[in-house]
């Protein structure tokens, strides 16, 4: 179970998991080594999964950012998670989700071609709807 402190922790890591130990005990008003035993813990208790970084997609040449909303259009759950697992250098998550279209997509292609040669497969496999990101507010 996770108290104020811990989620003080985990908001300070989630802006900038770089940030030292020792930073984020005066921040959270404890010493540094109980910091770092409940960083610990929440690792271990598997509520800190990994540590990850946040990218400037258009400075490295992705201008197509979208959601696609996909369904499979018959039971071919293997062909469509190999066409996903082949194509995850663009897939960005992946989500399972209720509804009609059951699965959300969130990718990133350099252009219009990427995007339309992704698509061409995937409607083999599904019926989708795209989501253009304009941009992204907060």
């Amino acid at each position: 179970m996770t108290d104020p402190t811990d989620l003080a922790i985990i908001k300070a890591l989630n802006k900038n998991c770089r940030l030292k130990v020792s930073h984020l005990a005066k921040q959270v008003h404890l010493t540094a080594p109980a910091v770092a035993a409940r960083i610990e813990r929440l690792e271990t208790t598997g509520v800190i999964k990994n540590y990850t970084i946040e990218i400037d997609l258009v400075k490295m040449g992705l201008q197509r950012q979208v959601f696609i909303q996909a369904g499979l259009k018959k039971p071919q759950h293997a062909a469509y998670f190999a066409f996903i697992q082949a194509h995850h250098n663009a897939i960005r998550h992946h989500y399972h989700t209720t509804g009609e279209l059951n699965y959300l997509i969130e990718a990133a292609f350099f252009d219009n071609q990427d995007l339309d040669t992704f698509l061409q497969v995937l409607g083999q496999l599904a019926t989708y709807r795209v989501i253009d990101i304009v941009a992204e507010d907060f």
